[in-house]
């Protein structure tokens, strides 16, 4: 079966893509901010880094994995995960 002929659909990422997104999932389990960081965005990746740290250290697991998620969304999407809630609701 020939499929260079039939490109995956725009909706669809490909599979440099998706694997791109696993290693960003798999950094920031590791450290919050690693996805900016792989994009070159050092500032924002070691904001997030140190924002999450702190939040780890205050306030438990359940803050630095917001701060990972939002570090995820800024990455894939150029929005933060506020945003995208609010665009979710609206």
């Amino acid at each position: 079966m020939d499929t260079t002929s039939n490109p995956a659909p725009e909706s669809e990422p490909t599979g440099g893509v998706v694997l791109a997104r696993g290693l960003k999932l798999v950094g920031e389990t590791v450290a919050p901010g690693a996805s900016l960081l792989l994009d070159g965005e050092v500032a924002s990746g070691v904001a997030h880094l140190v924002v999450g740290t702190l939040a780890r250290l205050a306030f438990g697991p359940v803050w630095v994995l917001l701060v990972a998620a939002d570090s995820y969304s800024r990455s894939v999407s150029g929005k933060s995960l506020l945003e995208q809630f609010r665009n979710a609701v609206e």
